[in-house]
């Protein structure tokens, strides 16, 4: 067993993961945004209980995880069924979760207690290396893809990075543009102005996503899918192409963060808090 996950095992065993501690706090200001979210924006009409919610790239151990907003999240958005689109992990170095990412950790694990009746799908990212650890000590179903029938359509829910090429021929280029995009949001965590713009103006960016949404959509033909829904590119949008629908959850990192939320006969990507944009 690696050192990292004997280092989870130990935090499970001791009962860390279960615990409740009273002074994970967050910022007022959020909390009055989405202390009683109904989403009524982005549905026709207010949403009590989701069928299903779907979100993707959390990156717990990086620096720039949004937990505060995740966990808020958790505990304010009702639902039947959560999918986990990939990337919970920023990478297999468990030495990096802070206790916030414990807390993330902890409260995915209540969710999977069958007295909630809850059902928690974790679907594998590139960055993910303990799925199989996690599915034994969490008890969340782990896949590489996902599908479920809604509305008589079938949808198709996978993380994306197969449909990414770039990250895998240039993985020192990638590396490097991930560096500088991290750095910019540490020297301006709050606002992050300069990550934005750099994710908005970056030429391979857009067309690296542009990339993961026609060859999701493609895929989605093969494989009969009415509906595909990725993660991966941390660029959340809602595309409709020749009678199938794309949709990308984003990602956890930059503080404008967002979810796929399914009513019994909607589906849209949902900033979060409520009214975000």
């Amino acid at each position: 067993m690696s050192v990292s996950a004997k280092m989870f095992e130990k935090v499970y065993r001791s009962g860390y993961l279960d615990s409740e501690e009273e002074d994970f706090s967050f910022s007022d200001k959020i909390l009055e945004k989405i202390e009683q979210p109904t989403f009524g924006a982005y549905f026709k009409s207010p949403v009590d209980v989701f069928e299903t919610v779907i979100i993707s790239d959390i990156h717990l151990g990086s620096k720039v995880s949004c937990t505060d907003l995740l966990l808020d999240f958790l505990g304010s958005v009702r639902f039947k069924r959560l999918i986990i689109n990939g990337d919970v992990f920023d990478s297999i170095n468990m030495r990096r979760l802070n206790r916030y990412h414990w807390k993330v950790l902890s409260r995915l694990r209540r969710l999977t207690d069958q007295q909630n009746h809850q059902q928690v799908i974790w679907i594998r990212g590139n960055h993910d290396g303990f799925s199989d650890l996690l599915t034994q000590l969490l008890g969340i179903d782990v896949y590489n893809e996902y599908y479920f029938n809604w509305m008589d359509k079938r949808v198709l829910v996978l993380h994306g990075d197969i449909f990414d090429d770039f990250t895998g021929k240039y993985s020192f280029l990638s590396d490097v543009a991930d560096y500088f995009y991290r750095l910019s949001i540490y020297l301006d965590p709050v606002n992050m102005r300069f990550g934005r713009w750099l994710k908005r103006n970056s030429k391979t960016y857009i067309r690296n996503s542009t990339k993961v949404r026609e060859r999701a959509l493609a895929y989605a033909a093969r494989k009969k899918a009415d509906i595909i829904i990725c993660g991966h590119t941390h660029h959340a949008e809602e595309t409709e192409q020749d009678g199938r629908l794309y949709l990308n959850s984003g990602s956890w990192t930059d503080k404008l963060v967002h979810f796929i939320g399914l009513t019994e006969d909607e589906i849209h990507v949902v900033p979060f808090p409520y009214g975000q944009s």
